[in-house]
Parts: C-alpha cells; sequence; structure tokens
C-alpha cells in the first residue's frame, strides 16, 4: 500500500491530504472525490497538484 500526497491550492491557502491507494488512479479518484466535497463548502476553484509518495510497510 503506498500513501498519495496531493497539494490542493485555494485562493486561502494551501491544503496537503494524504490519500492511501494501491495505485495512482485510485488516489487520484480519492482527491477528486476531496475536493468536489470540499468544493460544496467553497465557492472558490481549487487545483490539485500531485506532490510525491510514501511507500508504507
Amino acid at each position: 500500500m503506498k500513501q498519495y500526497i496531493f497539494l490542493l491550492n485555494t485562493h486561502l491557502n494551501p491544503i496537503e491530504v494524504k490519500f492511501e491507494a494501491e495505485g495512482m488512479l485510485d488516489a487520484l479518484t480519492q482527491a477528486k472525490e476531496f475536493v468536489k466535497k470540499t468544493m460544496k463548502n467553497h465557492s472558490s476553484e481549487i487545483d490539485i497538484q500531485f506532490k510525491g509518495t510514501v511507500y508504507l510497510n
């Protein structure tokens, strides 16, 4: 299992989020769902940027 780190750039401040997933596609899907939920609370646009991968034992 790997931990994928994404940086969500908002107008106020960047937010770093981590998702545990089997692969990059699964992690990106989780990040997009997180952004959809977050955008309901914020009217501003959010940009997703991949930051890195952490390999878990």
